[in-house]
């Protein structure tokens, strides 16, 4: 049971990630960098403690979302090399300078600005070139990609540290989008001015993409959800995952009821006989989404119950009535093992009618971390 104060906690299993980490590097060929995806709190498993232990166990970069994330690192001391995978802002140039970061840039503007810094700062900046393959989102067109580049190749002050496209639809493998992008990618690597920098080490590849297309992995590769030990593939992944995190709660109220009694907000649940109805300190709030009533589970002994009644913001409600010795302090997974059952992060997000990323990333913040 956590024992740091509130009864609600998640528990991040961090030898698991490294265990992903090194079943990834024997996947690869040899040579294949790998960047690591640490953007949104590591998908909620805990940016630094996360990426503490990828930059021990020899990961060779680290890949945000935002500057701020890369400023958390740092402060922390984690001198990894950082990719700052939405660009910045005007004004964040100097900070990026000075904290040693690389910031994507996908317009010829933003590099201006980080060179008039670079060159006020007396500091070379680094960058790296974003590139729209088909995603329609961040990054040069493709179609512009060899204008670009050779704009920003020749200015001074500045480093190019390579190229990267990011796949639309790489968890469908048979999506026609892929092809697409693999090959316009190439196109845009195959066209690159002879002055290009040696240390430019260009990559596509997320999670799905390692495992869909290894024609994909190109210098280095950006696994996230596969480090965290989750599949991104609907069908059976190439490699043996260890899924690192866990989401517990414990039971706080154990209420004896009579059948036809109503429960939670609405009284939507109906009890069907006289049972027992456990309350859990954690709701929506939490990352509990309220549409796991219609289908969602928990495990307590080992055994699968059903929700009971609406989800609140910070109270939820179980039958625990085929459970008999149920007792306040007994501890229920929503997310990890219990016994032989076991609710994975994807089936928590599919009876929410989302993804696993999402899921993991709506894990609240008050749901203190455990690491071991």
């Amino acid at each position: 049971m956590n024992r740091s104060g509130r009864p609600t906690w998640v528990e991040v299993d961090l030898t698991a990630i490294r265990a992903n980490l090194q079943t990834l590097r024997a996947l690869l060929e040899e040579g294949v960098g790998v960047i690591a995806v640490v953007k949104a709190d590591a998908y909620g498993h805990g940016a630094v403690p996360v990426a503490r232990c990828l930059q021990e166990a020899g990961v060779d970069s680290l890949a945000v979302a935002i500057l701020e994330e890369a400023l958390e690192l740092r402060r922390a001391a984690i001198g990894s090399p950082i990719l700052i995978l939405n660009g910045f802002w005007p004004g964040e140039e100097a900070e990026i300078i000075r904290r040693d970061l690389t910031p994507a840039v996908y317009d010829q503007d933003m590099l201006l600005r980080l060179a008039r810094e670079a060159r006020r700062l007396k500091t070379p900046a680094r960058y790296a070139i974003k590139i729209d393959t088909g995603m329609t989102r961040l990054g040069v067109p493709f179609e512009r990609a060899g204008e670009v580049i050779g704009r920003c190749l020749a200015l001074e002050w500045v480093r190019c540290q390579g190229l990267y496209t990011h796949f639309s639809s790489a968890d469908e493998p048979g999506h026609p989008a892929n092809r697409s992008q693999i090959g316009r990618f190439r196109q845009v690597l195959s066209e690159l001015p002879s002055e290009t920098p040696a240390e430019c080490r260009n990559h596509m590849a997320n999670s799905a993409g390692i495992l869909a297309f290894q024609e994909a992995w190109h210098d280095a590769v950006r696994p996230g959800l596969m480090l965290y030990g989750i599949n991104p593939l609907s069908g059976p992944a190439r490699l043996t995952l260890s899924p690192a995190l866990s989401f517990k709660t414990s039971i706080m109220q154990v209420k004896t009821v009579k059948a036809g009694t109503p429960v939670g907000y609405g009284g939507d649940y109906v009890t069907p006989g006289d049972t027992r109805i456990a309350i859990l300190p954690v709701g929506y709030a939490d990352g509990v989404n309220r549409l796991l009533v219609s289908g969602g589970n928990v495990l307590l002994g080992g055994r699968r119950l059903p929700f009971a009644g609406r989800i609140s913001m910070d109270l939820t409600a179980v039958d625990v009535g085929p459970v008999p010795d149920a007792a306040v302090g007994d501890e229920v997974c929503l997310i990890g093992r219990q016994g032989s059952e076991e609710i994975t992060a994807r089936e928590f997000a599919a009876a929410c009618s989302t993804i696993p990323y999402e899921a993991l990333c709506r894990i609240g913040p008050r749901v203190p971390r455990i690491y071991r």
